[in-house]
């Protein structure tokens, strides 16, 4: 029994000791997966014009082509607000309409470069004009994180359900710029 006890410790203390690891990954410029991550505050043009909002997504293809893909979203329009204020803040300069509230899954996600085109479903809905099963398209527009860069892009369009497979075209419609936040887009080739 000593042996046995004697040779488990000596096999812990060799398994403890500092080694040299072998990874095998590398430190280049990411994975091989496109997806996006990011925060905003801007404008966001709506059929009723274009209002406050602060969004946010977070997805990842898991196949080249963009689809399927895996993430969330959601969208906080505030129609009452000015675009200097928190989003949705209690400004009592302006008369309050109740924020509209959208989120859901990611369904598709495909950059090219800095511009990214994702596609969601609303699964929560504040609202009856963005039901629940409609879909979203957006496009962003990575400009980088330093003070001298351009703030980045985005634009999102409500859209009929998105149904099985959607895919997400690189887009080239106008974007507005972020007046707050930072939107990644990675291109993974």
């Amino acid at each position: 029994m000593r042996k046995v006890l004697v040779s488990l410790i000596a096999l812990l203390a060799i398994a403890l000791m500092p080694g040299v690891a072998s990874a095998t990954h590398s430190n280049g410029q990411g994975p091989d997966k496109d997806f996006i991550a990011g925060a905003g505050k801007g404008p966001l043009p709506t059929p009723f014009g274009t209002f406050p909002a602060h969004y946010e997504a977070n997805g990842q293809s898991t196949a080249s082509g963009g689809s399927p893909a895996t993430g969330s979203w959601f969208t906080v329009i505030c129609p009452s607000e000015d675009l200097n204020q928190p989003p949705c803040s209690t400004n009592p300069l302006t008369v309050q309409i109740a924020p509209v509230k959208i989120s859901g899954d990611i369904l598709c996600v495909s950059v090219v470069g800095n511009n990214a085109s994702w596609r969601g479903v609303i699964t929560d809905s504040s609202t009856i004009l963005a039901p629940v099963g409609f879909g979203v398209f957006s496009r962003w527009v990575d400009n980088g994180e330093g003070n001298n860069d351009p703030p980045d892009q985005q634009v999102g369009f409500l859209t009929p359900p998105p149904g099985p497979n959607p895919t997400c075209p690189q887009a080239n419609f106008p974007t507005n710029p972020n007046v707050q936040g930072n939107l990644v887009a990675h291109d993974g080739i």
